[in-house]
């Protein structure tokens, strides 16, 4: 997938959803159930054992339907395994220029971690698309919405303490996406409760829409 594709559907959908989880099945299961209620833009952290096999799991499984991406990618080594598992996107915790800059050498999205404007800045001259802020719940909104002032371009993904009754101010703020983990699916990589999740992942569609 190229990295505009990958972009474009992160812009369109305005949320990431965020897998952690140590079980592959349960995994792949959640992120059945989300692609199914409409949240199509999946990232799986690489902390957890089974994301890799989750991830290239799920891309067989859905196919067209769903952009799925890696998470906590720290090195070039992060990278090149998340590619070789079929992520269409890459995430970072923090910034590496050197991340970008492979990425931007395979045409694939990338979302380093920012937080600072220099941070953001940054990145945006390396050549990311878009940018993490993170932890977004260390900053608020009226941030992002002056540091659009000056950076009008920077496409900013708060991620890391957003929740349900406080994501709306942040996609007015101009962010053009949330990422979201546990507030998203809280125990079920734990629990494999997908009922508990559809009703979650229905509450978050209507929070960014």
């Amino acid at each position: 997938m190229k990295a505009s594709t990958a972009v474009r559907a992160i812009r369109d959908t305005r949320l990431v959803a965020i897998l952690r989880g140590s079980s592959t099945d349960r995994l792949v299961a959640a992120a059945g159930l989300l692609v199914e209620e409409g949240v199509r833009v999946l990232e799986f952290p690489l902390t957890g054992p089974g994301a890799p096999d989750a991830l290239r799991r799920t891309v067989e499984a859905a196919g067209g339907s769903v952009v799925a991406g890696a998470g906590t990618v720290r090195t070039v080594d992060d990278a090149r395994r998340a590619l070789e598992a079929g992520a269409h996107f890459l995430v970072a915790p923090s910034l590496s220029v050197p991340v970008i800059e492979y990425a931007r050498a395979h045409d694939t999205a990338v979302l380093p971690g920012a937080f600072t404007p220099t941070e953001i800045a940054t990145a945006l001259e390396a050549g990311a698309g878009l940018v993490k802020l993170f932890p977004a719940a260390s900053h608020r909104p009226e941030f992002l919405r002056r540091l659009r002032v000056p950076l009008p371009e920077a496409g900013v993904v708060p991620t890391g303490g957003v929740g349900l009754d406080d994501a709306a101010a942040w996609l007015a703020a101009g962010a053009v996406a949330v990422g979201i983990g546990s507030p998203l699916t809280g125990d079920t990589l734990e629990t494999g409760d997908l009922a508990r999740l559809r009703v979650r992942a229905r509450a978050w569609k209507a929070a960014v829409s």
